[in-house]
């Protein structure tokens, strides 16, 4: 349905260093890495140059819908990339969000040839729906974009409603308020596909967002004009119906289609449609 990559892309870029807290792991700086390297271009919104203890290191963060065989080659990949050009080590975090087919990988992924060790990654496990949220969460409203899949012991409709109340009351900034409880429309939605995730967060916190329009919007147009077809179809038979069918399939402006939603249940004739869609 979603993008949850690009979801967990903004994920990583609010929530920060929150995120590596779910590994134990506690971060006193933490700055984002831009880079116009092809090889490392891509995950930019998900590598930050980190220090915490004294130390300095990366932070290179990977997450997967569900578990897949080839998420540790990618990352060992990765994170050589990331060492070889920051001339740090790397500290690999590979968050699951959901525990369909995961299997637990005790942290390393080891190669060998001629029974001696080549290649060998280290990463910390975060399945999130083993994820007992934490009072501090509320503090972070882009980890609480992830709240629904972790084990929070609400409804599913329960844990969208407490989530968007936590993005709304801590993210001041209306873009970045939009963007998140888009996102968490996205991960609610994978959580039980059966939630109208729109309707529980509501459609006008969420239309500044590009993500909601990239995301949502197809399908809330596709309601919207199966609705006015359906009202004119009861109305004025099917037959009728038909002549507007292709030029209510142009109109993509949730606001018009919602206008002739409207029009179609008041108008007394559909001649008056006509005129109405044709904006005379």
């Amino acid at each position: 349905m979603a993008d949850f990559d690009a979801g967990f892309k903004i994920v990583a870029r609010t929530a920060g260093r929150a995120l590596p807290r779910l590994a134990g792991i506690t971060v006193d700086a933490w700055q984002g890495i831009g880079d116009t390297l092809q090889t490392t271009e891509r995950l930019a919104d998900r590598a930050f140059r980190a220090e915490g203890g004294g130390e300095r290191f990366v932070v290179y963060m990977e997450a997967y819908t569900r578990w897949v065989e080839s998420a540790v080659w990618s990352m060992l990949a990765k994170s050589g990339l990331l060492s070889e050009r920051e001339r740090l080590p790397t500290l690999s975090l590979l968050f699951t969000l959901m525990p369909q087919g995961y299997r637990e990988q005790k942290g390393t992924f080891r190669l060998e040839a001629g029974g001696k060790p080549t290649q060998q990654l280290w990463f910390r496990e975060i399945p999130l729906w083993q994820q007992e949220p934490e009072p501090w969460w509320e503090h972070w409203p882009g980890l609480m974009a992830l709240y629904p899949l972790c084990r929070h012991g609400k409804t599913s409709a329960a844990a969208v409603t407490h989530a968007a109340a936590a993005i709304r009351h801590r993210e001041l900034d209306s873009y970045k308020r939009a963007d998140l409880l888009s996102v968490l429309g996205i991960f609610g939605k994978l959580k039980d596909r059966t939630l109208d995730v729109v309707s529980i967060i509501g459609r006008e916190q969420m239309k500044e967002s590009p993500l909601y329009q990239e995301i949502f919007g197809e399908g809330e147009q596709t309601r919207a004009r199966r609705d006015i077809m359906e009202v004119l179809e009861v109305r004025f038979g099917a037959e009728a119906a038909k002549e507007f069918e292709e030029a209510i399939n142009t109109v993509a402006d949730l606001g018009h289609l919602g206008e002739l939603h409207r029009l179609a249940l008041q108008s007394r004739r559909i001649s008056q449609f006509r005129r109405a869609l044709a904006g005379e």
